[in-house]
């Protein structure tokens, strides 16, 4: 149909290899999103046209019909009553009214194809949405994370990082050296306090006391 002209080259396509090849993904993934959602506007757009025109034959159909039957019953009534002239009549109205009956359903049913038709295109542009759609988030988390890598690249250039390693090394070194020392030398109370000593002397006193008295 006329209002999917422009985007047959995109349904026949792959889109995935079609993306991937061009120059700038994302631009060109947004460009055919924009376009895609034109062409689902204009597809909703006709589809509700025609689908309301298919309400407007169905009452159309509908009253047809009644006049036809009631149309049926005058002439039928009008022959029992011996009035031939009133029954033409009927007969003529009726099957105008049949005519037009006819004419109605056949035109319906060309609105109805028409609807499926637009029905069809829809599912096939949104279903072409998409797909687009995931690539393109794809393509932004791809871009989002060369971003990144680019930016930390920035801030902290790999000489930087080395030297802040280097640093951290020696620390780390000195660290150990201390906590070495440590444990080669325990730290314990030293009897430097003068009145620990005194008591400490006395104690050996009693201790030897025994020993000197034998």
């Amino acid at each position: 149909m006329g209002i999917f002209t422009r985007i047959k080259d995109i349904a026949a396509a792959d889109m995935h290899r079609l993306l991937d090849q061009v120059e700038d993904p994302i631009s060109m993934a947004k460009h055919y999103i924009r376009q895609l959602e034109d062409q689902i506007d204009q597809a909703r757009s006709a589809l509700e046209t025609q689908m309301a025109a298919e309400q407007r034959y169905d009452l159309l159909l509908a009253s047809t019909a009644a006049i036809i039957n009631k149309r049926e019953r005058q002439a039928k009534f009008a022959v029992e009553r011996n009035q031939d002239d009133i029954a033409a009549i009927a007969i003529q109205e009726k099957l105008h009214h049949a005519k037009l009956h006819q004419t109605y359903t056949e035109q319906r049913e060309t609105v109805r194809k028409q609807a499926e038709t637009l029905r069809s295109e829809l599912n096939r542009l949104q279903k072409v949405h998409t797909e687009l759609s995931d690539k393109l988030t794809f393509l932004l988390v791809r871009a989002n994370a060369v971003n990144t890598i680019r930016e930390t690249a920035k801030t902290a250039p790999s000489s930087d990082i080395s030297k802040i390693s280097r640093g951290f090394e020696r620390m780390e070194q000195k660290l150990m050296s201390v906590e070495a020392g440590t444990l080669a030398n325990p730290s314990e109370d030293k009897l430097t306090d003068w009145s620990q000593q005194q008591e400490v002397q006395e104690e050996l006193a009693k201790l030897k006391a025994p020993k000197q008295s034998c």
